[in-house]
């Protein structure tokens, strides 16, 4: 795997030689950048023995002005090492004024911030604001530590152990080989059924869920194709996408992209679409009624066929009502191995939300979770089917 490993200006950046050195050994290949403040607190020639890769500094983009996207795209894995919250501000916020914090607004790959500072800045409300935002767009954080800090004072900002923060990069590293054998096809996003060529009906999906889930996926090592109806979204990288519009195209792109091992069905497919595509715009005074018919029912076809069924399918049910009732019953009736259950209600307004709150009915047993960003649900989905197909459990 190849890491870029960033460096800011804390004092604890002396301690990242240990960390650069035992991940080299451990075969990664690690690239670093380090910032201006970070130049004046660490040797950067014992950086440069510690790994494999280069060092790279503000000035280096002066003759390789794409430097910024180079490091990114070869990386499988981005590491802020110690981060400043003045780097934590300029993410969040999108700064981009040296190669550090351009890295980050660049990267289409996952983060990993490990922090240290001073007590009080770690508790300042605005630095706790920016890493709440930066946490709720799936950026991941390892510490701070409780304990003594290089200024004398007591509390959390202690860089995290480096035993620690190195087994949480191999682990990871681990994680994205986990599904590298299994193809998978996400359905997301609503799917759109004209009436005439200005109306429509369709439904409120924002398709983030199935966004998600096919960046978790391919963040795994999986090879994921995202079939998506209308949406606003950034489409994850490392993915195939293939866009549609209705309910009868998503049904037959699916069946193209058989055979796969995992399908997981998270689109809001619309159920019904009319009988007649009108041609011209249907007059207010003439709009007296439609004629309506079923659209096919994908997730129980693609079930019920013996040679194309994957290995594991994943359905959605949305409800407003006795959720596990109506979940159970999809889930017999479409022929899915697992059932995602979502209650709609002034409690839990999924469409459009970052959040959600779910049951999961798998392996005839019914899971419960509290409400969490619709990111963490995609971890959790994820990290069940590596582990159902690890023990064999599907």
């Amino acid at each position: 795997m190849k890491f870029l490993f960033i460096i800011s200006g804390s004092i604890a950046a002396k301690k990242c030689i240990k960390i650069l050195s035992i991940l080299t050994n451990k075969g990664m290949y690690i690239n670093c950048i380090v910032t201006d403040s970070a130049k004046k607190l660490i040797n950067s020639s014992l950086i440069k023995h510690s790994i494999k890769g280069r060092v790279y500094y503000n000035s280096s983009e002066k003759n390789n002005k794409m430097l910024h996207i180079k490091l990114t795209r070869i990386s499988d894995l981005i590491i802020v090492c110690p981060a400043t919250a003045n780097l934590i501000a300029k993410f969040v916020h999108g700064y981009a004024d040296d190669l550090a914090s351009t890295s980050l607004i660049a990267s289409n790959k996952k983060i990993i911030i490990i922090p240290a500072m001073n007590v009080e800045m770690w508790n300042n409300s605005i630095n706790q604001d920016n890493i709440y935002k930066l946490k709720k767009k799936g950026i991941e954080f390892i510490g701070p530590d409780y304990g003594y800090l290089s200024c004398g004072e007591k509390g959390l900002g202690r860089l995290t152990k480096e035993n620690k923060i190195i087994q949480v990069i191999l682990n990871y590293a681990q994680k994205t080989k986990k599904l590298k054998d299994k193809t998978c096809i996400v359905t997301a996003g609503p799917t759109i059924e004209s009436i005439d060529p200005i109306r429509y009906i369709s439904n409120f999906s924002s398709g983030k869920q199935g966004y998600e889930i096919a960046k978790q996926l391919s963040l795994s090592g999986a090879k994921v194709t995202l079939i998506t109806g209308p949406t606003n979204l950034q489409p994850p990288s490392n993915v195939k996408i293939i866009n549609i519009i209705t309910a009868e195209e998503m049904y037959k792109t699916v069946r193209k992209c058989l055979k796969t091992d995992i399908a997981i069905f998270t689109a809001a497919v619309s159920d019904i679409k009319p009988t007649k595509k009108i041609k011209q715009k249907i007059k207010r005074e003439k709009f007296k009624n439609i004629t309506l018919m079923n659209n096919p029912d994908i997730v129980k076809k693609i079930c019920s066929s013996k040679k194309l069924r994957p290995q594991l399918v994943i359905s959605f049910a949305a409800e407003t009502e006795n959720l596990i009732t109506n979940a159970t019953k999809k889930i017999k009736a479409k022929g899915s191995d697992w059932i995602v259950g979502n209650k709609i209600d002034k409690n839990n307004r999924v469409f459009g939300s970052d959040f959600n709150k779910i049951i999961l009915i798998s392996n005839n047993k019914i899971l419960k979770f509290k409400k969490m960003t619709k990111i963490n649900i995609a971890k959790l989905l994820v990290n069940k089917i590596i582990d159902n197909f690890k023990n064999n459990n599907l």
